[in-house]
């Protein structure tokens, strides 16, 4: 069993409230999540306004297939248009 672990800083310019800020970092975090069937979370940069920080945990059987999700959440988060990626750290884990 493979466990890959995502971490995802997002740069939001032009937010100017923390509500605007979730209204961006929420439908992220909802497509993911739905769309690649993996756990989700913002962890880090609650407070601030211009930066969020998200991360998702990828469960298979195989090595690969977490780490080609993983690529494709990457490449899926680019595209929304929402965020753009500053920094990704990917970590596979085998248990």
């Amino acid at each position: 069993m493979t466990i890959g672990a995502l971490r995802l800083t997002l740069l939001l310019p032009g937010c100017f409230s923390l509500k605007e800020k979730r209204s961006r970092v929420r439908p992220i975090l909802a497509r993911v999540k739905e769309k690649f069937a993996v756990a989700g979370a913002e962890v880090d940069h609650q407070d601030s306004l211009d930066a969020a920080t998200i991360a998702f945990v990828a469960v298979s059987a195989s090595r690969q297939v977490v780490n080609r999700t993983c690529d494709k959440i990457v490449d899926y988060v680019e595209t929304l248009g929402l965020a753009e990626v500053a920094d990704v750290d990917m970590e596979l884990m085998n248990w």
